[in-house]
């Protein structure tokens, strides 16, 4: 089943097009977004009407294109601009007649909530501030325990920010629009504590993040789930707001069009961290989309697995794949009769590791297990740190211990000595666990493990002896056991069932 979504903001209009199934995994099959800036035609014309025409060809682009993507469910909504302006009912009709898709505007609240819900389902963070920087309005919501406690909507934006800051010189703009900011958040948003985490959603957002990541030199793609200090808003907003603004498009990380609004957006956002106080700033890479998609398009029960197991899940749907269940139990099994020799290893990526080993398969069965490092480090999953992701990167793309270390060699803020360990160790357990599959295909194998001093045996259960194989896949991680784990693998075979099949 194929649907889009559809989100017409102050400062852009955004598709995304959305295949799901009947279980409630999920993948993105397209996405386009137009500049349009009705939050600045509203500001300087006090009307949208006047850019009619243009939204009403751009939206109707979009449908004919999910369309042809073979969407046949739409969920479209209009938010700060369309919501305030005088004729933006009428502007919605007009843009809903003309796209054939009714167009919901949405009130400050209902937005907050929205984007709540996505970032819910994305993100493990129990309790904080949720602020959504758009072009037009600000949403600033408190959560805890799985719910939204209170919502507070800021009629102001970086695009009408922007705007009013062109005039007069760049430094008393900054001066004027931080105190008008601050009287706002002062005047509408109680007295909130500080001290928690703020997840960050909207473009000002992930541009501010996407600067700073260029900064640093942060090795990992993904702008998901990024953390920094709040000390960093006030630090960029002095080095931006010192250049002309055709200096801006020149800074690393900022886009051409971003660059317009930037100096507004952090003035914003230091206006919010001088309010908020947040211990750290986390990004968001979903919001408004993701929670309408939830809640439209989606089973209803769709996101009430394990987050992390969920995007697993919809990762190999993304690529015609499901959860092999009897490679996962069969490596669950192998580290249940391991754990008390070596230490058990995180559950959620031990599972991960042996769910998506071998997805690469779908690019390249010879080259696979590069290519499933490859998948997954560009992967968005959820309720993972990257710290987590690039191990298991390396585990799932498992051929040898030290490919793994060469794997993470280009992540070296995320990935010591200690996680080049379990990378090796996840990977290995997962690798052996499949070569022991395919040796004795169709048939349920247990472990039984003892420590016998400078080595492991392992007795696999349900399997007949085989016969002497000069060398194998099984010989092959045998060999690798002791460079990982620092003790021989032996192993044994009996055709006894384990008692705990």
């Amino acid at each position: 089943m194929r649907g889009a979504v559809i989100d017409l903001g102050s400062n852009s209009v955004r598709l995304m097009v959305v295949e799901w199934n009947r279980s409630g995994s999920w993948g993105v099959v397209d996405e386009e977004r137009h500049i349009l800036r009705l939050g600045e035609t509203l500001l300087v014309e006090g009307r949208l009407s006047g850019d009619i025409e243009r939204a009403a060809f751009v939206l109707a682009t979009l449908v004919k294109r999910a369309r042809k993507e073979g969407a046949t469910r739409f969920v479209a909504v209009g938010t700060a601009a369309i919501r305030s302006a005088p004729d933006g009912a009428a502007f919605g009709v007009a843009l809903s007649r003309a796209a054939g898709v009714r167009i919901r505007v949405i009130d400050g609240k209902e937005e907050a909530r929205l984007g709540f819900i996505g970032m819910r389902h994305a993100l493990t963070v129990p309790a904080g501030h949720l602020v959504d920087l758009g072009g037009a309005s600000t949403e600033i919501s408190r959560f805890e325990g799985g719910r939204l406690a209170g919502t507070v909507s800021i009629p102001v934006g970086a695009v009408t920010l922007a705007r009013r800051m062109a005039e007069g010189s760049q430094r008393e703009a900054v001066r004027r629009a931080l105190k008008e900011v601050s009287g706002l958040l002062g005047a509408m948003v109680p007295d909130l504590g500080g001290g928690l985490p703020m997840v960050a959603i909207g473009g000002s957002f992930r541009s501010i993040a996407r600067v700073h990541r260029a900064e640093v030199g942060y090795p990992f793609p993904s702008l998901h789930n990024y953390r920094f200090l709040p000390a960093v808003i006030g630090e960029m907003l002095e080095r931006i707001s010192r250049l002309k603004p055709s200096q801006r498009p020149l800074v690393p990380g900022l886009t051409a069009h971003r660059s317009e609004t930037a100096l507004a957006a952090l003035v914003i956002a230091r206006a919010v961290m001088a309010k908020l106080e947040p211990s750290e700033i986390v990004v968001s890479g979903t919001g408004v989309r993701e929670g309408l998609l939830y809640e439209c398009l989606l089973p209803p029960d769709a996101g009430r697995q394990q987050m992390f197991q969920t995007s697993v899940k919809n990762l190999l749907f993304q690529f015609g794949e499901e959860v092999d269940g009897d490679l996962t139990a069969s490596a669950g099994r192998l580290w249940e009769a391991l754990s008390p020799i070596v230490g058990p290893p995180p559950q959620d990526l031990a599972w991960a590791t042996a769910a998506l080993r071998g997805i690469g398969k779908r690019v390249n069965w010879y080259d696979r297990h590069p290519q499933t490092a490859g998948i997954i480090m560009g992967a968005r999953l959820f309720g993972v740190s990257h710290r987590q992701q690039v191990v298991l990167a390396a585990a799932a793309g498992y051929t040898g211990p030290r490919l793994v270390r060469e794997m993470l060699l280009p992540f070296p803020g995320l990935a010591g000595d200690n996680e080049v360990t379990l990378a090796q160790r996840l990977g290995l357990v997962a690798a052996l666990a499949d070569g022991l599959a395919r040796k004795f295909p169709a048939t349920a194998l247990g472990f039984l493990a003892r420590d016998a001093g400078g080595r492991i045996e392992i007795g696999v259960d349900g399997a007949e002896r085989p016969p002497e194989i000069p060398f194998d896949e099984v010989t092959r991680l045998q060999r690798q056991f002791g460079k990982v784990f620092g003790k021989e693998l032996v192993l044994s075979y009996r055709e006894s069932v384990h008692p705990g099949l």
